[in-house]
Order: structure tokens, then C-alpha cells, then sequence
């Protein structure tokens, strides 16, 4: 019995107390992951204070995920190191361990395409819940971005579900600001002067007025004559404005150019052919 107490006590006084040093150390590196955590959602929020409720959002995804993982990587090797005290032979479990995993990994492959893609997605803020994006073929309002897929709600009120790991190319048409541009044709009989003060004209006074007012960023740009079509001269204009303002904005606009042409008798474009028949046809036939 006393060799026994001896040896116990030989055992705590070696091994027992590494394994409650490797304990303790586990539980202090947990908690630095917390600060470490809240740290990062400090940084995030100050670089996007205009969107504090989603930044705060990403911050707290990020962190969770950087700390799950890093606990995991932590917990591992504690184990690992507890049972080398215990005098388990760590060789056999290892590779178990091994082959399991590599099991797994083929398994769910494009399960951690889709995660990997979907942290990048959020690291890199390429698009948040909100904003109108186009992608893998399809467009529509983000409902809600996660590690796994993006959910969009199309305009005729479809939902799509995409995993993060089939998103190759993303079109945000909202991210900062936004842009309607407007292609407009005329006649060839018509004063390209006066149209192009008409224009300026009727972007003045919607700049002027709400609610347009507040959702334009900068004054109507007239481009200028953008090509020669088959009956009509193309003139091309744009107005920045605030994200998903554009459609709004690009609306009105058409709105007030068709009032204003009716207005001043200038006639819109239309599809049309012109036929020769008669005289110049029978000078033809005599040549």
C-alpha cells in the first residue's frame, strides 16, 4: 500500500501536475480567444461605422469562426499531450485518426468548398444581407449570407439558394453607391442642342425635388452620342446615385423626358421603313 501511495504520489508530482498546467493553459488561451474575438469586432466596426448593425454581424461571424477553430486545433493537442502522460501510445490512435479523417474529407468536399468560399465571402465583405447582387446566373435581393450558402429574392419573389462554393464572379449593384444609365433615341431629323438642354434641364429639376433629391449623388451626365442606328441617333446619359436608387431614379427620368418631348413636339423614334416604288423603278427597268 505504501508503495502504492508513493508511486501515486511520484506520478501527480510528474505527470499530474503537466496535465493540470496543460489544463490550465487550455482554459487561458480559451479566454484570450474571446478577447482576441472582441478585438476584431472593434476593428471591423470602426473600418464600417455607416453599417454598424452589419458590420458588427460580420465581425461576430468572423470571430466565432476563427475561435471555434482555433479551440479545436487547442483542444486537440491538449488531448494528444494528456494522453502521452497517461502513457497511452499516441502512434495507433493517430492513425486511426487519420484514416477517419481522410474518410471524411472525401465525404464532404464540397461541403468545405462551400465554407471556405462563404468565409472569404464574409472576410472580403464582397456583398452583405441588403444589397441587389447577380450571381451564378441568377439576381436578386442577399435575405441572408452564411458560411454554407447565399439566399437572394428575385423581383417576381422567388428565393435562391446558392452554396458559397459554386459563386465564381459576383455583381454587387449596390455596394457604395449605384448608377442608371439610360440609352435614349432621337431622330435624325432632330437638333441634338436642344435635346441635349432639354436633358440638362430635366435633370436639374429632379435633382431638385424629393424624393429624388436625396437619392441622387451626382448631377445627369449627358455622355453624348453614343452610336448611329438604323433610324434613330442613340444618346448615351447617366446619374450616380445611392444603392438600389437607381431603378427608381432611371424610371422617373424616362418619365420626364417623354413628358417633355410631348410637350415641346419632339417625336420619338419608331421602327419604320421607307418604299420606293413608281417612277425611279421604271427609269431603272429602261437602263
Amino acid at each position: 500500500m505504501a508503495e502504492m501511495f508513493k508511486t501515486l504520489a511520484s506520478w501527480l508530482t510528474t505527470s499530474g501536475i503537466k496535465i493540470i498546467g496543460i489544463l490550465i493553459a487550455l482554459a487561458i488561451l480559451s479566454q484570450m480567444s474571446r478577447w482576441i474575438a472582441k478585438w476584431m469586432e472593434k476593428i471591423v466596426y470602426e473600418k464600417d461605422p455607416l453599417q454598424a448593425s452589419e458590420a458588427k454581424k460580420r465581425a461576430n461571424t468572423l470571430g466565432n469562426i476563427l475561435r471555434h477553430a482555433f479551440l479545436i486545433v487547442l483542444t486537440f493537442v491538449a488531448v494528444l499531450m494528456i494522453l502521452g502522460e497517461l502513457g497511452i501510445q499516441l502512434g495507433p490512435l493517430l492513425a486511426t485518426a487519420g484514416i477517419g479523417a481522410l474518410a471524411v474529407g472525401f465525404g464532404a468536399q464540397s461541403l468545405v468548398k462551400d465554407v471556405i468560399s462563404g468565409f472569404f465571402i464574409i472576410l472580403e465583405n464582397q456583398y452583405r444581407i441588403g444589397d441587389a447582387i447577380e450571381v451564378a446566373g441568377v439576381s436578386g435581393l442577399v435575405e441572408s449570407v452564411s458560411l454554407r450558402k447565399t439566399v437572394l429574392r428575385d423581383l417576381q419573389g422567388k428565393v435562391h439558394t446558392i452554396p458559397n462554393g459554386e459563386i465564381k464572379v459576383v455583381s454587387n449593384l449596390s455596394k457604395e453607391w449605384s448608377r442608371s444609365v439610360l440609352d435614349l433615341g432621337i431622330n435624325y431629323g432632330e437638333d441634338i442642342g436642344q435635346i441635349h438642354e432639354l436633358l440638362v434641364q430635366i435633370g436639374k429639376e429632379l435633382e431638385s425635388e424629393e424624393p429624388f433629391k436625396t437619392a441622387i449623388l451626382e448631377p445627369l451626365q449627358i455622355l453624348g452620342v453614343e452610336k448611329f442606328d438604323e433610324s434613330q441617333i442613340i444618346i448615351r446619359m447617366m446619374v450616380k446615385t445611392v444603392p438600389l436608387k437607381q431603378w427608381d431614379v432611371g424610371r422617373e427620368l424616362r418619365r420626364r423626358i417623354k413628358i417633355r418631348f410631348d410637350e415641346k413636339g419632339i417625336q420619338l423614334p419608331y421602327p419604320h421603313r421607307v418604299l420606293l416604288w413608281g417612277e425611279p423603278f421604271s427609269r431603272i427597268n429602261e437602263k
